[in-house]
């Protein structure tokens, strides 16, 4: 049904983690996608999840 599954079975599976120990829900904005990505491939190019650490904390947990 699906040719990629990977980026919804993470986001499942995050979010399933994130509720479980009540922090919320993990929903990366559309219109921050782009940024998003640019976070995401500076951590896979440093192995450093400062920044976008905080960038999701900022911009994509909702209920809290």
């Amino acid at each position: 049904m699906f040719l990629d599954g990977n980026k919804r079975v993470a986001n499942l599976v995050a979010n399933k983690e994130m509720i479980k120990n009540g922090q919320g829900v993990l929903a990366v904005p559309v219109e921050k996608i782009g940024e998003y990505l640019e976070k995401l491939i500076h951590y896979y190019e440093t192995n450093d999840m400062t920044e976008i650490k905080q960038w999701i904390y900022d911009t994509s947990v909702d209920g809290i």
